[in-house]
């Protein structure tokens, strides 16, 4: 047996089968090569990362640890929204041992609620500090970059933007489109965007931006990221706010795209906002401290190699593997602090959600 992917009330079922005995272990997919040798139920892992690529990276694990995988997913219209949801629903009795989720904002969340096992590990010390809680609750890896795509034939005499605010000021006629905050990627993105302009006295330029938002220059899709990318696939939108692995799976498609690593200003530290996923070890989960291992693995140079050969490319943060993978490696990524951008994150989304419906009132 290998990685699994359960709904909730399976999930329960088996691993109460796990925990009765020897034979019922066997029958269940358990390690039991003796009837006196150690029975250990499989780790559960929490995921909102793609299926096919987090099945593959956790198989890996276990081909080289020998410790056995379930894999709990959620829809692509929920994300990791609905895996911190039950995560802190489950609080008195935890079902996941470990949380990866495909972006940050609601992994810091969940460290505020108290959930989260602090995990110290020499793997991620010599990262840069935004990548990781200051009480090591949870740890991010492998990010990709966030990205506008347009198709240049369409653009006519429009300028291309260099920058977020140019991407929302008017110039594409309020044919933008972006993902719905609420779930996924873009509503982390909106958190470090205001957060770094907050914390560079820059307030002037997230109210300009929320000004664009209630003018009605930017369309909320209900899909996810790969929705937007449709949508100026199709011709339906000028420009589309997304994840670079998005990007790339639209191009491998055929789709013409141009992709651009937008700014947030141009000074230092203010370039292209990387998603990192993030990991973290669920508190009083059902197999306590053997979770550490694979919290671990999954910040190891050998994931980081996984994540940036595979087809979402993945920037790795780690030097050694960066010299193997340098068409990853962003040059003066947005520096933001993750923990206090997730926060503020429902006051952002309050203020996004609110001038857009704004928008669409008046338009």
């Amino acid at each position: 047996m290998r990685c699994q992917s359960l709904g909730p009330s399976r999930l329960v079922r088996w691993l109460a089968l796990a925990c009765v005995g020897p034979m019922l272990s066997v029958i269940a997919g358990c390690d039991a090569t003796s009837q006196d040798a150690p029975v250990h139920a499989p780790l559960v892992v929490y995921v909102s990362a793609d299926g096919a690529l987090a099945k593959s990276v956790l198989d890996a694990f276990t081909q080289e640890t020998g410790t056995h995988v379930v894999l709990v997913g959620d829809t692509e219209a929920f994300k990791s929204t609905g895996l911190a949801r039950r995560i802190r629903g489950e609080r008195a009795r935890p079902v996941a041992d470990v949380f990866w989720s495909s972006e940050i904002a609601q992994v810091a969340k969940l460290a505020n609620y108290g959930v989260l096992e602090p995990v110290r590990t020499p793997y991620t010390q010599d990262w840069p500090a935004q990548w990781r809680d200051t009480q090591h609750r949870w740890h991010g890896f492998s990010p990709r970059p966030r990205v506008a795509v347009w198709d240049a034939s369409r653009l006519g005499d429009i300028e291309p933007p260099t920058t977020w605010l140019e991407a929302v000021d008017g110039r594409f006629g309020g044919a933008v489109v972006m993902a719905d905050p609420r779930f996924g990627t873009t509503g982390g993105h909106l958190a470090s965007m205001r957060q770094y302009w907050l914390d560079t006295g820059q307030p002037d330029v997230w109210s300009q931006f929320v000004k664009h938002l209630q003018d009605g220059q930017v369309r909320m899709l209900s899909g996810g990221n790969a929705a937007t990318v449709d949508a100026v696939c199709r011709g339906e939108a000028l420009l589309g706010w997304t994840d670079l692995d998005d990007a790339r799976s639209a191009k491998a498609r055929g789709c013409d795209l141009t992709v651009a690593f937008l700014r947030h200003d141009a000074t230092p530290g203010g370039g292209a906002m990387l998603t990192p996923n993030a990991v973290a070890r669920v508190r009083n989960g059902p197999n306590g401290e053997r979770s550490q291992a694979l919290v671990e693995w999954l910040l190891s140079d050998t994931c980081a190699a996984m994540l940036a050969a595979s087809a979402s490319a993945n920037m790795p943060l780690s030097l050694a593997v960066q010299r193997d993978f340098p068409s990853l490696v962003v040059d003066d990524p947005l520096a933001v602090d993750h923990t206090a951008a997730a926060m503020h994150y429902d006051e952002t989304l309050n203020e996004v959600l609110g001038a857009l419906n704004a928008g669409d009132e008046a338009h």
